[in-house]
């Protein structure tokens, strides 16, 4: 008989689960304890518990019922890292890439797969958000807004926010309803990616995107107008 380290199980199915568990939980790599010592687990620990519950001890009391759309986004997922066999290919992937390969593209994976395995879901939508924060940019209009020091009223649509632990802070790429390309730093997260707001700012500096070297006009000391602006 197996033991439960080597028990299978198929792709699609461990997959579904880990794109389950990041969809209610989001992703970390680290456990810790909160207040009355409730211990938050990480993905992989999710992931085991849910697949090998012999493994749960007697304080693991989450349960994750996985839906229709976490299966298409799991089978999703397979046939997008599919484009990574040209890296293995051309030997071009480091060795994390190469294990997600490895892994999303077998049939079957078992417990050692389950640490990957559980880091896939936010990888490939990182790698999703990235495609469309480039092409939203790749349109943006190539000029700069104002002169810097003026303050200015803008509608802006938010195409990426994200952390910046570093500095404590968030990070807001957005685009205009002139189509011009800006961003700004806040202490607070003011928009995700799709949401639309008016603000005031003063215009920081002209730069370029780090990225797509478009230009970007960075704002500072930025004040929502209206949080419920409506994109048309």
């Amino acid at each position: 008989m197996a033991s439960l380290k080597d028990m299978p199980f198929t792709v699609v199915e461990a997959l579904t689960f880990a794109c389950c568990i990041y969809r209610e939980k989001g992703y970390t790599s680290t456990s810790s304890y909160t207040a009355g010592d409730q211990q938050s687990y990480t993905n992989k620990d999710m992931l085991t518990f849910e697949l090998l519950p012999q493994l749960a001890g007697s304080t693991y009391l989450l349960k994750f019922t996985p839906t229709v759309e976490d299966i298409d986004q799991a089978l999703a997922i397979i046939k997008h890292f599919r484009k990574l066999s040209f890296g293995v290919i051309g030997d071009t992937l480091n060795d994390y890439m190469g294990r997600v390969f490895g892994v999303t593209q077998n049939e079957n994976i078992t417990m050692k797969d389950f640490g990957v395995l559980a880091s896939v879901p936010q990888v490939y939508d990182r790698e999703i958000n990235e495609k469309q924060v480039k092409a939203a940019i790749k349109d943006t209009v190539k000029a700069y807004l104002g002169q810097e020091g003026d303050t200015i009223v803008l509608n802006i649509r938010y195409i990426q926010s994200k952390p910046v632990p570093q500095i404590g802070c968030f990070s807001h790429t957005a685009i205009t309803d002139g189509n011009y390309l800006v961003s700004f730093l806040s202490k607070e997260l003011l928009g995700i990616a799709g949401s639309s707001q008016q603000i005031r700012a003063k215009v920081k500096k002209h730069s370029v995107n780090f990225t797509s070297k478009t230009p970007e006009t960075q704002l500072n000391y930025v004040k929502v107008l209206d949080r419920e602006f409506v994109w048309l």
